[in-house]
């Protein structure tokens, strides 16, 4: 049975996803080491955790092969009530703009893309048939 699910990205540089996360709402649920120099934080919100980690200590720990990449392949998904105002949010903190919000096709959906620090992809989505 499956007890808790987490998603983690390799960091260059912790310190900058961390604060990022941190100015999103997220809050910090544990850290590796307890004192000095991060190679392990945890994030949480909605029940989920994202682990940002050093790719660095990563591969010499056990040489995962690990490396962060300008060129995302995954995305962390936040749904929000407000994706503008969110955005907005998200960019002050230091998140670059991919995609400033934008409408669905079929106008049930609002969403917006922009990168973290360490240029992780992060998704935007509003549902506004509930608002």
């Amino acid at each position: 049975m499956i007890a808790q699910v987490q998603v983690n990205l390799f960091c260059a540089d912790v310190d900058a996803c961390l604060a990022f996360y941190e100015r999103l709402g997220l809050t910090e649920a544990f850290r590796a080491p307890a004192s000095g120099p991060i190679q392990h934080v945890e994030v949480e919100a909605a029940g989920i955790r994202i682990g940002l980690t050093s790719a660095e200590v990563a591969n010499g720990l056990v040489d995962l092969g690990v490396a962060p990449s300008g060129t995302p392949s995954t995305e962390i998904v936040f749904w929000c009530d407000d994706v503008d105002t969110f955005y907005d949010h998200a960019v002050a903190a230091g998140g670059t703009s991919v995609v400033p919000p934008v409408d669905s096709t079929d106008n049930r959906l609002r969403f917006a893309w922009l990168r973290d620090p360490d240029a992780h992809q992060v998704k935007l989505v509003q549902n506004r048939s509930h608002g």
